[in-house]
């Protein structure tokens, strides 16, 4: 049976009159009741023509949501059921489109989410604006299909001649109506989206529906007496049935799309669905590859200031290495310049007695010894201290400058007016100063452990000796029995001198390796802690982008498998 002949069948069905027997009341011969019997009749007649109308107006439930023309819009989703064939459909009827409908955008949003066969209805008969076409395009990019109709105004007065009746397309300029609204559409949606567009009309097409099959009388509702019902009565006079009114309506037209989805309604969906699934997987790629470019521009941004951070943390290690290594070398050039001074005037006090020379030495030596190593702690605390302040300023600078860029980054995506994911100040990389001073106070007790002192104090107390042996050896020298005193003291003299001049150059010359030493664990310290710490925080900021990658790769993955499917089936992803 073809799909006009079930339409047709559909209609007669449901517009089917049932027969019914009347019984002729009962004629009663008697003269004497005949008065009574009629008062009774009467009253009954009255009952059952009340009882008659109560029985019809009960089931005369229709139009009551057709509009008046007064606020003739939709203000929320409506749903109705359509049982055809023994399938079920679900009809949801949605707001307006046209001007402002942010205050139902959503409701739109959602209705369309869940369709998949949206009709366009235009009402007005006129060229549908493009603003109007893009906002379908917004709501359809998840792949639903569009059936557009103009739904043709009319009257039963602009039908009233047999011409009029030839063609409902010669009305109003529909045909036209429904070119522009075509042409609209085409250009925004794709010829997979877009069905073709047809013309009916609406309340011709209600009216000839509206007829209560069994009683013949409208099942329109009693509230609409003045307007529908009229409208339905002077359409029945100028067509003569409701079968002519339905067939010039057109209604069939929009009664075949959806029979034409009756035999391949679950291939549809299913296609539907995947259609759906797979604009959300292109749209979710779409936002991961502009999340990707804009956290690949923020790493690009600022990965100069981890570098700046890292070379202003490694040039204070210098700078300090620099202090340490002159400022160790003036407190040893004092030492060893006052010990020579110190050391003349011993020899020439106590020329004779080198025992008493060799002792005074010893204390002077053990003196400075307390001394020396007391200045060489406290400038190496020193140095460490302004190490630590510099560390910290590094890093405070570091902290300013990634917020900075940071915030000029969201400034840009905000002005682009894209979407982000996310921005980098979600990111846990907010490691406060306090953590920081912990971290310098870790660098600044190499301070406390007498490591500043070195190990060149028993390079110079072993040569104590040295000094004390150059007296004797210059006492005892053959030349200086012929020398006077003056002169024996002097030669003394310089033979301290030279043993001190050796001890200093051994001492200073081991400074190299001594500072080594000295800034190889404060080095380490920072490399394990502060270094370290900072190359956590640049690993958190660019894990994103393998994240974001992966994601990209499995949704990619999803959507070529889908493709591939057969027409009308679903299979199990393979990850």
């Amino acid at each position: 049976m073809s799909s006009t002949m079930e339409l047709d069948d559909l209609f007669d069905e449901a517009t089917r009159t049932a027969t019914t027997e009347t019984k002729a009341p009962p004629v009663h011969n008697s003269l004497s009741t005949m008065q009574m019997f009629s008062k009774v009749l009467n009253e009954l007649q009255q009952s059952a023509v009340k009882l008659e109308n109560l029985r019809g107006n009960a089931q005369r439930v229709d139009g009551r949501i057709i509009g008046t023309g007064e606020a003739d819009f939709t203000k929320g989703n409506t749903l109705y059921s359509l049982n055809y064939k023994g399938k079920i459909f679900q009809l949801v009827d949605v707001p307006g489109i046209e001007g402002d409908e942010s205050k139902y955008a959503h409701m739109v949003r959602e209705a369309v989410a869940k369709a998949h066969l949206v009709f366009y209805v235009n009402g007005t008969n006129k060229k549908p604006e493009k603003a109007t076409a893009e906002k379908i395009r917004s709501y359809l990019r998840r792949g639903t299909q569009v059936c557009p109709i103009v739904n043709v105004r009319g009257n039963a007065d602009a039908y009233e001649f047999e011409d009029d009746r030839k063609s409902l397309v010669d009305h109003g300029g529909a045909a036209t109506a429904l070119k522009q609204t075509t042409g609209v559409l085409e250009s925004v949606l794709n010829s997979e989206t877009l069905l073709p567009g047809h013309c009916v009309q609406g309340l011709l097409a209600f009216s000839s529906l509206s007829i209560n099959p069994e009683i013949r009388r409208t099942s329109i509702h009693p509230s609409r007496e003045h307007d529908l019902v009229i409208q339905q009565r002077n359409y029945l006079k100028y067509f003569g049935s409701t079968k002519d009114m339905y067939g010039f309506s057109q209604m069939q037209a929009v009664a075949r799309v959806l029979h034409t989805k009756l035999g391949t309604f679950r291939e549809d969906i299913i296609e539907s669905n995947k259609v759906k699934v797979r604009e959300l997987l292109i749209e979710n790629i779409d936002v991961l590859h502009r999340a990707l470019k804009e956290h690949q521009t923020f790493i690009a941004r600022v990965d100069p200031e981890f570098e700046k951070c890292r070379e202003s943390i490694n040039g204070a290690v210098r700078t300090c290495e620099r202090l340490i290594t002159a400022g160790r070398k003036n407190l040893w050039s004092a030492f060893f310049n006052n010990l020579s001074e110190q050391a003349d005037e011993i020899v020439a006090e106590y020329f004779g007695d080198n025992d008493l020379i060799a002792g005074k030495l010893k204390k002077a030596f053990q003196t400075r010894q307390a001394d020396m190593g007391e200045h060489l702690q406290k400038q190496y605390g020193e140095y460490l201290e302004s190490l630590q302040n510099s560390v910290s300023q590094a890093m405070d600078r570091f902290f300013q400058d990634v917020r900075r860029v940071e915030f000029q980054q969201r400034i840009a995506v905000d002005d682009s007016n894209q979407k982000a994911v996310y921005h980098a100040a979600q990111l846990d990389m907010d490691l406060g100063l306090k953590d920081w001073g912990s971290v310098a106070f870790n660098v600044g007790s190499y301070a406390l452990t007498g490591a500043g002192i070195g190990s060149a104090f028993p390079v110079v107390g072993t040569a104590i000796g040295a000094i004390a042996g150059a007296v004797v050896g210059a006492l005892v020298s053959l030349m200086s029995i012929f020398s006077s005193k003056e002169k024996r003291i002097r030669k003394a003299q310089a033979k301290v001198q030279e043993k001190i001049d050796e001890i200093r150059a051994q001492v200073i010359g081991s400074q190299s390796d001594e500072i080594q030493n000295l800034m190889e664990p404060v080095r380490k310290q920072l490399k394990d802690t502060t270094l370290s710490q900072i190359d956590v925080i640049y690993t958190k900021l660019t894990r994103p982008l393998d994240i974001i990658q992966q994601q990209i790769s499995l949704m990619s993955n999803i959507k070529k498998q889908l493709e591939k499917m057969p027409h009308g089936t679903i299979q199990a992803i393979q990850r």
